[in-house]
């Protein structure tokens, strides 16, 4: 494997439990917002001109943006749609692109000869606020991992570590990825078993709050939840009702991440801890892991965690036309239609997790592609016991310039041990009406409090 700029891994301090990464040098942070981005991208492009250098991204809707709702999300207005594929990558000409194609897609090639990747000009199209680079910047020497990576302190609305020196300070990236505070939206979940036959599992309304991102509040303590997420089945009519709230803590190893349930026929809400790790989603027809979740969710502690460098990867990006596509559109056999997909070369950083001794986990190593401009996971593998690919995830990146954001809400998860393939967060499907993702008022001060989903969860 041929990786571009590599930084080096954990200093020997990281491995006592309890010790802090140490900070960015001053001559490093120095460098945020020159030749790096504010976020801590390489801001120039690579060497051969197909990556190119980022520009600001874009921060503002293109003309003729008409969100469904009239307020943000879909149906979004494709800035390159009218751009041609400038090659496709095959079964046949794959071994040519070996270095930048992850195992993943290397495993979807060996089985279905008939799988493509169409690829098309790169645009570093991710922008965030000015605010959120702003605070980077000026903050960077604030942020700490402590107990071994586990726990994170001193950073409040900003890219935590935008000059990372280990694996656990890309995670903290990669699970603070920049959302706006306040976002209701509704999604989807597609399923597609081993004979090719499409299901529609569910359709959730899902609301989330992030503290971490309201730059007007105060810094968060360890006490408080820094993301919290409430999801509510409204389709199909069986599950109308069920509802599930998680949140997570900065300090997990101090307090918890916590999650609850509510079924209607129950009547009542329950703590959920099976929330977590590798249990399976019931959302997900059997395949999605609770740690699966956004290519990361909860805990570091079972694993641990490398930072490899960065490297050039094709990966799914600016990917409207995969996010309005409908579930027939995209639901074929064995994978993701390769006509609604755009494929483009970008520096990623990358992770691997190995599982600690005395740990049980169905993934033995996990491997993470996050992307250098936005932090968002843009892919990621995991390894059964035998050292074989179990799962594999695409999360397409789009941005969302009405915000900004760059997002990627929603995932293609291929169980290769089944045959079968999942996509959550059709989140344009104009099936169901969905809307994506759009920013709301501040939620209530109670709106996320366990006892009312049983009010709000009642049919």
């Amino acid at each position: 494997m041929k990786f571009g700029v590599f930084i080096a891994a954990t200093a020997l301090a990281a491995a006592v439990a309890g010790a802090a990464i140490a900070s960015p040098t001053q001559e490093e942070a120095a460098q945020l917002g020159k030749t790096l981005t504010p976020v801590g991208a390489i801001k120039a492009g690579n060497a051969n001109g197909t990556i190119p250098a980022w520009d600001g991204g874009i921060c503002t809707p293109p003309a003729g943006y008409k969100p469904r709702n009239g307020i943000g999300g879909f149906p979004y207005v494709d800035p390159y749609a009218n751009e041609k594929p400038l090659f496709s990558i095959t079964a046949q000409n794959m071994e040519k692109y070996g270095d930048e194609l992850d195992e993943g897609v290397k495993v979807l090639f060996k089985r279905y000869p008939n799988y493509r990747m169409d690829v098309y000009p790169t645009h570093r199209s991710a922008c965030m606020p000015d605010w959120v680079y702003e605070n980077t910047i000026k903050n960077v020497m604030n942020p700490k991992t402590v107990s071994g990576g586990l726990g994170l302190e001193g950073a409040h609305a900003q890219v935590p570590f935008p000059i990372p020196k280990d694996g656990y300070e890309a995670m903290w990236n990669a699970n603070m990825k920049y959302t706006y505070p306040w976002i209701q939206g509704d999604l989807s979940f597609l399923l597609v078993d081993s004979a090719g036959n499409r299901t529609v599992l569910n359709v959730e309304k899902t609301e989330e709050y992030l503290p971490y991102w309201d730059e007007k509040s105060a810094a968060l303590k360890s006490d408080q939840y820094y993301w919290i997420l409430k999801s509510t089945n409204t389709q199909p009519a069986a599950e109308v009702g069920t509802a599930s709230l998680m949140a997570l803590y900065m300090r997990p190893d101090i307090k918890d991440n916590i999650a609850w349930s509510y079924i209607p026929g129950q009547r009542r809400v329950r703590l959920a801890p099976e929330f977590k790790y590798d249990t399976v989603s019931s959302n997900s027809g059997g395949m999605l892991l609770y740690d699966e979740i956004n290519g990361f969710y909860g805990e570091m502690d079972k694993y641990d965690f490398k930072l490899m460098g960065r490297k050039d990867m094709y990966v799914q990006y600016n990917a409207y036309r995969t996010e309005m596509a409908t579930a027939e559109q995209l639901g074929t056999k064995n994978f993701e239609n390769p006509d609604y997909a755009r494929w483009e070369l970008h520096r990623v950083w990358v992770v691997q997790a190995d599982l600690k001794p005395g740990q049980r986990h169905v993934e033995k190593r996990k491997v993470f592609y996050i992307d250098e401009d936005s932090w968002n996971i843009l892919a990621y593998y995991g390894l059964d016991q035998a050292g074989k690919v179990y799962h594999y995830m695409q999360l397409p990146l789009w941005q969302e310039y009405e915000k900004p954001s760059p997002w990627n809400g929603n995932y293609i998860l291929y169980d290769f041990n089944k045959g079968a393939w999942a996509s959550g967060s059709q989140q344009g499907n104009p099936d169901f009406k969905q809307t994506g993702f759009y920013k709301v008022k501040p939620f209530g001060s109670n709106h996320f409090a366990p006892e009312e989903m049983a009010g709000s969860g009642l049919r």
